[in-house]
């Protein structure tokens, strides 16, 4: 491959107009799936924007002249792939933006071996194989794929979590909890499960820290010492999940002194028992 007047020779000769086109569209595509991996609401104007960056990007790298192509590839990936993922997703830290930056070439690289394969399974003529609206309609079906599967695997996921309602001092305090089937948490008086909710969330409970709700439940995990939680019994607690909403009545919830996410996904931990 050579580039002349910013023209690359490629068996025959595709104008930077179009490579700029292309690469648009194709970026749209894998920032739009990239932005609902990592959750974020990305608008269609900082996809739109992040699109056209990265093939403004790959344009400019493409035509700097003397330089072998593939070390132009190698240089120009990393700090367009970057700045795509900042603008498109707004990032927060250098490891959420490595995250982007690796979620944007495993689509890269799925959507392009999708491409391919379809392009040898259609029998699509040779002189069309390369056309823009060709290799952007298939870019398009892969992109639907992956989507799809995106999809059924975050409805998979919201199933192991749940919103829990609890009332407190200043109203009800609701918090983001996972549903863990190796939580086996029991009072030992009671034998009731327990539910283990981050000691900072506890500020807005206070009216539950009474010495008569008090309770002290031991722990045992695997290869560390055992020891004791602290708890408290909570007159009702609202559970709501995919699969709909329960109340339940005199619940044990345990203290936990530090984050039990440490993204800060969720900030309780509720065993199978206390679960929709």
């Amino acid at each position: 491959m050579e580039v002349k007047n910013c023209k690359v020779q490629l068996q025959g000769t595709i104008y930077i107009d179009s490579i700029f086109l292309l690469n648009m569209v194709m970026d749209l595509y894998l920032l739009a799936l990239t932005a609902k991996v990592l959750g974020k609401t990305a608008m269609y104007a900082r996809i739109f924007a992040g699109s056209a960056a990265g093939a403004a990007g790959y344009c400019i790298v493409l035509c700097l002249p003397h330089i072998p192509y593939m070390l132009k590839v190698l240089l120009g990936m990393v700090p367009t792939g970057m700045l795509m993922i900042k603008i498109a997703c707004r990032t927060r830290g250098f490891r959420e933006l490595l995250r982007g930056l690796g979620y944007l070439y495993f689509f890269s690289f799925l959507i392009g071996g999708f491409i391919i394969f379809l392009k040898g399974r259609n029998g699509i003529p040779a002189e069309h194989e390369n056309s823009i609206f060709v290799l952007a309609g298939l870019g398009f079906a892969g992109f639907a794929m992956c989507s799809r599967v995106i999809a059924a695997y975050q409805r998979k996921q919201k199933e192991h979590f749940c919103r829990v309602s609890i009332p407190g001092d200043k109203g009800t305090l609701t918090v983001e909890a996972l549903i863990d089937t190796g939580n086996g948490l029991v009072e030992p008086v009671s034998k009731r499960p327990v539910a283990i909710l981050e000691a900072g969330q506890w500020e807005h409970l206070k009216l539950w820290m009474k010495p008569e709700k008090y309770k002290i439940i031991p722990y045992h995990s695997i290869g560390k010492d055992s020891g004791l939680l602290e708890g408290y019994e909570i007159d009702s607690m609202e559970v709501k999940g995919s699969m709909g909403e329960k109340q339940y009545e005199k619940v044990i919830v345990a203290i936990f002194n530090g984050k039990i996410s440490k993204r800060g996904g969720y900030q309780m931990v509720l065993p199978l028992e206390l679960s929709i």
